[in-house]
């Protein structure tokens, strides 16, 4: 018995050995240049178990863990268990490191297989070469000009392969007036969407995402409701993608990747011009349904534009009567100043598309005067000055309309809202107590010109435009058309006061919904039917 304890030792140490020896072997046979094999010892290595089992296990538990020889080892002493190691590169997986920096490379370009060009389908939706690329002629000669951020050089075939998301968004916003096929807008819809969830559901994103929501929040599918918009999310989901690629910081991308990225000047116009259009569009939607914007601005003028709304838009006791005067006489100095500006401009390619959004910002700034006191000093001059604000917003539409001759087929929807906005404060206006101060005959001139402007913007039966003049038309078809305004020196101020600019808008609709739900009431017999007309369900925009 002692004899077999006695040779224990020795047995396990052989086999041990025998194992080490055979492992060495299968390494140098399949990694013969591993920088790890040079620190593996020869075969002359002590046979002595216990030394034999520190060589194998890199002399782990020589030392406790925490202790100074592992400082050692990982300042890369021999006297320490990682001094195996030490002559490890530096890209090697260090086995003693607990956290091992994930880092994802660059993806370097790769070079797109020589294909020719064919036709493209998404879901029930097959396009040939030449339909392609009359929709993206569409889109580059009228679309573009009121977005221009993407490349008109750039063909088709290159979009798709750099972005299918990218390449269908744009297919889809040339189709809103391509004639011939009245079914291709219903299909993309549905098709399109699904394609846009499944893009924002995959980690990380890319500049053509960002690109890809910017045509389809600029350009949006068709609606009857718009509670039923996604637009304002969409918007704020692409403003935060963008913020987090570090769109916003073009010359100092590297603070937003793992690894040294530096932009050439082609790059960095793109991402210049993406993010432009990024903000441009959340803004704009944000302010055409009368909500707080979601934008990431540098320049601290526009900054402060958020809060100016939101204090103009407040109660009557916050900010005082005076404070919002001082607020308006210096925001309307610098619409003077901006003006002065761009007629002194000769780099601006689009002026005229340029000049009418001036105009709308400078209607959306007015809009707020609705919100003032009707007992304070000026109240009257403001809303004239309001009206000539919208007559002159809608005379610039028209205008251009006949210039273009394509103006409403092609614009953004949020300019859409804008006009609907300027139609509804001439209806609210010529209806009110202050028609005696103003030109009605131009104004009803111009409210009927709105209604045939809204009509020709609608492009699917029902959806939002074509509804909104519905809304128009039936006010002044009223006999007593002023139901939307009344003849007390306050009829304008609203009821919905919590929509900013547009609120004007809505508190029409709920006019409009409310003579709607107060009629079906008396002809059903019901009592009190306009003390219940909130509790009714009406039509929905």
């Amino acid at each position: 018995m002692p004899n077999c304890t006695s040779s224990l030792p020795s047995r396990r140490s052989f086999e041990l050995h025998n194992e080490v020896r055979e492992l060495r072997r299968q390494l140098a046979a399949n990694k013969p240049s591993s920088p790890i094999l040079e620190s593996i010892p020869p075969d002359g290595a002590p046979d002595d178990s216990t030394s034999l089992l520190q060589w194998a296990l890199g002399e782990e538990d020589h030392h406790p863990r925490g202790t100074d020889g592992d400082l050692a080892a990982m300042d890369g002493s021999t006297n320490g268990g990682l001094g195996l190691l030490s002559n490890v590169p530096e890209n090697l997986w260090t086995p003693g490191l607990t956290t091992k920096p994930v880092i994802d490379p660059p993806q370097p370009p790769t070079e797109a297989a020589a294909t020719v060009p064919g036709g493209r389908a998404l879901g029930n939706v097959e396009l040939s070469v030449a339909e392609i690329n009359t929709l993206f002629t569409i889109y580059m000669d009228h679309f573009h000009p009121f977005l221009p951020f993407l490349d008109p050089r750039t063909s088709p075939h290159d979009y798709y392969e750099s972005s299918e998301l990218l390449f269908w968004s744009v297919i889809s916003a040339a189709s809103r007036r391509l004639q011939g096929q009245p079914t291709l807008l219903p299909k993309l819809a549905r098709n399109v969407t699904d394609l846009l969830w499944r893009n924002l559901r995959s980690i990380p994103y890319s500049l053509r995402v960002i690109q890809s929501l910017i045509i389809l929040c600029a350009w949006p599918f068709p609606t009857s409701s718009s509670t039923a918009d996604p637009t304002y999310l969409l918007t704020g989901m692409m403003v935060l993608l963008g913020s987090q690629m570090g769109l916003h910081q073009p010359l100092n991308i590297q603070d937003f990747t793992k690894v040294s990225m530096n932009l050439n000047a082609d790059e960095h116009s793109e991402w210049v011009k993406t993010w432009e259009a990024c903000n441009i569009v959340a803004h704009s939607v944000s302010v055409g349904c009368g909500l707080p914007a979601v934008v990431q601005l540098n320049e601290w003028p526009l900054n402060v534009a958020p809060g100016v709304s939101l204090a103009l838009a407040s109660h009557d006791l916050n900010p005082s009567q005076n404070e919002r005067l001082v607020l308006y006489r210096l925001l309307d100095s610098v619409f003077i100043d901006l003006e002065r500006e761009l007629d002194t401009c000769v780099l601006i390619r689009n002026i005229a598309i340029t000049r009418i959004y001036l105009s709308a910002a400078r209607l959306h700034l007015h809009a707020f005067y609705l919100f003032d006191n009707p007992t304070f000093d000026g109240y009257a001059e403001r809303i004239v000055t309001l009206y000539q604000t919208a007559c002159s917003l809608i005379q610039q539409s028209l205008d251009l309309e006949s210039q273009e001759n394509s103006f409403f087929d092609y614009c953004p929807f949020f300019y859409c809202q804008v006009f609907v906005c300027a139609s509804f404060i001439l209806l609210k206006i010529i209806s009110s107590h202050f028609q005696s101060l103003l030109d009605a005959d131009t104004g009803n001139m111009l409210l009927n010109a709105a209604i045939s402007a809204l009509r020709k913007m609608s492009i699917a039966n029902n959806d939002l435009p074509a509804r909104l003049s519905d809304v128009i038309g039936f006010f002044c078809s009223l006999p007593n058309h002023r139901i939307s305004g009344g003849q007390a020196t306050d009829s304008l101020r609203l009821r919905v006061r919590n929509r900013l600019s547009m609120s004007i808008v809505y508190d029409t609709l709920w006019e409009w919904r409310k003579h709607f739900q107060t009629s079906e009431g008396l002809n059903n017999g019901t009592p009190n039917a306009e003390d219940k007309c909130l509790a009714v369900p009406g039509p929905r925009i």
